[in-house]
């Protein structure tokens, strides 16, 4: 389980780098072909804000939580005794598991209806979009499993490599 967690976590990083890749060439290509052909790349705009944009910030969360990447504030923290250290750690992983698990219990909903309607983008080209919205709670459902195996596992599981993680990028 920890294995396929782990592969799944990794690959959907791969997938928003590559989506942040191909972002980059497509915003290129729209600047090269505006200034300097005056023929911008139609609905540039509507593609990074609803397919890049989107897939590497969600496709991400569960690569940031088995690297224990998140950004944090350890004020109080670092004058915590080591137990109560553990509380806040724990009380943090159940907030945010219940957070992940709101919003993809409703971005859900939203994919599902967005599938039932073919939802579009109207731009210069329609863009279709509700494959995009299927990125939210899929990120977020492979986030709470790694949160969950973070809560019950505690220091004993790594999920991610750290020190490869760190190779990689």
């Amino acid at each position: 389980m920890v294995r396929l967690i782990s592969y799944l976590t990794q690959a959907l990083a791969w997938l928003a780098g590559f989506a942040m890749l191909l972002m980059m060439f497509h915003v290129m290509a729209d600047v090269i072909g505006k200034y300097l052909f005056h023929a911008p790349v139609p609905s540039t705009a509507e593609v990074v804000a609803n397919y890049y944009m989107i897939a590497g910030v969600f496709l991400t969360l569960a690569w940031v939580e088995a690297t224990n990447s998140a950004i944090a504030v350890d004020l109080f923290f670092e004058m915590a005794s080591k137990k109560v250290q553990h509380v806040m750690r724990a009380f943090a992983h159940l907030v945010t598991l219940a957070f992940y698990l709101g919003l993809g219990w409703f971005s859900w909903d939203i994919a599902v209806r967005a599938w039932q309607i073919s939802e579009t983008v109207d731009g210069i080209w329609r863009v279709v979009v509700w494959p995009a919205k299927f990125m939210l709670p899929i990120g977020l459902a492979l986030a709470v499993l790694v949160l969950l195996l973070k809560i019950f596992s505690g220091d004993r599981v790594r999920i991610v490599d750290s020190s490869a993680a760190a190779e990689q990028i």
